[in-house]
C-alpha cells in the first residue's frame, strides 16, 4: 500500500501537469482573441468606407452632382469606421479592466 508521501507527491505531479496544459490553452486563446480584434478592426474600417461609398454614388446618381457627393460620404464613412474602432477599442479595454 503507498503511503501518504508517494499519494501526496503523485497529486502534486498531476496538479503541476494540469496546470501545465491550462498555461498553455490560455496562451492560445490570447494569440486567438488578438487575431480576432485585428479582423474586427479591419472589418470595421472597411465596412464604413463601403457604406459611405454606396451612399454617395446614391446621392450622385440622384442629384447629378458629379462626384461630390461621393468624396463627402467616403470621408464620413472613413470617419465613423474610425469611431467604431475606437468605441469597440474603449469597450474591449474596460472588459479587461474588469478582468
Amino acid at each position: 500500500m503507498p503511503s501518504n508521501k508517494e499519494n501526496i507527491d503523485s497529486l502534486e505531479k498531476k496538479i503541476e501537469a494540469i496546470k501545465k496544459k491550462q498555461k498553455e490553452k490560455s496562451a492560445k486563446e490570447v494569440k486567438i482573441s488578438h487575431l480576432a480584434n485585428g479582423i474586427n478592426i479591419v472589418i470595421e474600417l472597411v465596412s464604413g468606407v463601403i457604406v459611405g461609398a454606396s451612399i454617395g454614388y446614391i446621392l450622385n446618381e440622384v442629384f447629378d452632382f458629379g462626384k461630390v457627393f461621393l468624396l463627402i460620404m467616403i470621408i464620413m464613412g472613413g470617419f465613423a469606421g474610425l469611431l467604431n474602432v475606437s468605441r469597440s477599442q474603449t469597450n474591449s479595454s474596460k472588459e479587461e479592466l474588469r478582468k
